[in-house]
């Protein structure tokens, strides 16, 4: 029988096994890549356009700008390119009769996920010339229904300006250019979707003239449930079985407690806000994982940890703490917790206390981590500070899912069918 610790090991690997985004070509016909723009109307066929075409194009664009927490900055060394505003242009490209939408979900999303309504508002078109580029950054949550975002990349000649996506110490790299170029089907544009937590960057565009248009990807809400027959994600059935095999072992946390998992995206979140209401917005590995514990009939809820350097009372709670400016002293953390809070004693998956409480032994439970679960405890490293325009009210943070085990003695996880 494999230890608890390789489980686990083979659980955290299965849910980082996945890439977080999704990337192609889709063909389209030339009237859908008419643009229009500024003041007199100018127009340019994306299609079939021309050096001169493009140098005006770029010319009426404004500097691109980006935001630093909650301040608008125009910097050339970190992002150089050019931005037209939706009131600015208007395009003939349609994201819904091409198809694309439909195609990102099926592709971006998993399970069940890949059969809920998504929509895709349009944001921003931007021009990257020679030299432009935008180092890397996170796109601005607008709200918590927001999980993605989806950059449409015209056919206009260019070179460089590949697009670079790095998450737990992986990175992807998306040559538009070559990909447009080497299409079978033209005209057609190049599209990629991905995470908007997921970290990315465009490198140098070094000839030519790189033409986008981003859309920020949205949930929307469900009325009511609806029961939907959906194919399992591929890895799905293998997280399901790892998860089994941990759950089953009576050495897992023999006297009850807490497993910890770790999530591998972050959400949009704000100050005094229930994270609970981030249960219907998990976004890929992180929805998987959460079906997969109730179809073991296991119990689970959405927290933040808030980490005590392991020497002192840790804590899970219901809600986001404000903790001001900086990084809360050790010795203090428990005051600035208020209701909603519930201390916990760090430990092994065998349920050996890693850490001491300072409260009731009988009432403070254990927690046992799955995979890293990243704390709050640091305002100041707890949120984005670099995205692609100024904050509004939610920022980044980091939660996890928390599993609530009975004693292993009366423990019942449904079977596998």
């Amino acid at each position: 029988m494999s230890s608890l610790s390789d489980v686990a090991r083979s659980i955290e690997a299965c849910l980082t096994s996945r890439s977080p985004y999704c990337s192609g070509t889709l063909p389209v016909s030339p009237q859908q890549l008419v643009l229009y723009y500024g003041a007199a109307g100018s127009r340019v066929d994306l299609s079939n356009s021309t050096p001169e075409d493009l140098d005006a194009l770029s010319d009426a664009c404004q500097p691109a700008t980006f935001g630093v927490n909650r301040q608008d900055v125009y910097d050339e060394s970190y992002r150089k390119a050019g931005k037209l505003d939706i009131p600015n242009f208007a395009t003939s490209f349609d994201n819904g009769s091409t198809g694309l939408v439909d195609i990102v979900r099926d592709a971006l999303l998993d399970g069940e996920d890949d059969q809920r309504r998504i929509r895709a508002e349009m944001y921003k078109l931007n021009v990257y010339g020679k030299d432009s580029f935008f180092k890397a950054h996170k796109d601005t949550p607008r709200g918590e229904a927001m999980f993605g975002s989806l950059v449409v990349v015209f056919p206009t000649p260019h070179q460089g300006g590949e697009f670079v996506l790095r998450q737990d110490g992986h990175e992807w790299v998306v040559d538009f250019a070559k990909m447009i170029s080497d299409a079978a089907e033209k005209p057609c544009v190049g599209y990629i979707a991905f995470f908007a937590d997921v970290e990315h960057e465009v490198r140098i565009v070094t000839a030519g003239h790189r033409v986008t248009l981003t859309y920020n990807l949205y949930f929307i809400p469900e009325k009511q449930t609806v029961p939907v027959i959906s194919s399992p994600a591929p890895y799905e059935q293998r997280l399901r079985e790892l998860l089994y095999t941990l759950l089953t072992n009576p050495d897992l946390l023999p006297e009850g407690g807490y497993l910890g998992f770790g999530l591998r995206h972050q959400y949009p979140v704000k100050t005094h806000m229930k994270v609970k209401r981030l249960q219907k917005c998990l976004k890929g590995n992180d929805a998987t994982l959460a079906r997969v514990l109730s179809t073991l009939g296991i119990t689970w809820h959405v927290r933040v940890f808030y980490d005590n350097d392991g020497k002192y009372p840790d804590y899970l709670h219901e809600r986001i703490v404000d903790m001001g400016d900086g990084e809360v002293d050790k010795y203090m953390l428990g005051v600035h917790m208020g209701t909603g809070a519930e201390e916990v004693t760090y430990a092994r998956l065998n349920g050996r206390a890693i850490t001491k409480t300072y409260g009731n032994n009988d009432v403070v439970r254990k927690l046992a981590k799955v995979t890293n679960m990243a704390s709050m405890t640091c305002a100041e490293s707890s949120f984005l500070a670099w995205g692609n325009e100024p904050s509004l009210e939610h920022l980044y943070g980091n939660v996890c899912i928390i599993a609530d085990l009975p004693p292993s003695a009366n423990r019942t996880i449904k079977t596998m069918e």
